[in-house]
């Protein structure tokens, strides 16, 4: 189902909230795309210096990669929230 027949099935909303929607939607899939692949090749390469028997190759991915994967993963999860309150979820959901 694209996202253009999905706003205009779903609740009126005006064509401010449409756009912000659609700009939020960018938004949470690149933050999706991006927290999934620091995550894959932060695991990748951890896996690979538990193969090669070098924990300092271990632990220097972990601080290089680790804060920035999950500042992306923090911002996730708050544009999912967001994105949820754009669409007119209520906690009482």
């Amino acid at each position: 189902m694209s996202s253009q027949k999905h706003l205009e099935s779903g609740p009126r909303f005006g064509p401010r909230r449409k756009a912000l929607i659609r700009v939020l939607t960018m938004l949470f899939v690149m933050l999706l795309v991006t927290m999934l692949a620091l995550g894959t090749v932060l695991v990748l390469l951890q896996l690979a210096g538990l193969l090669i028997g070098n924990s300092d190759f271990i632990i220097g991915v972990s601080k290089t990669l680790g804060p920035f994967t999950y500042w992306v993963a923090a911002a996730f999860g708050t544009f999912t929230l967001i994105l949820a309150m754009a669409h007119g979820w209520k906690s009482a959901d």
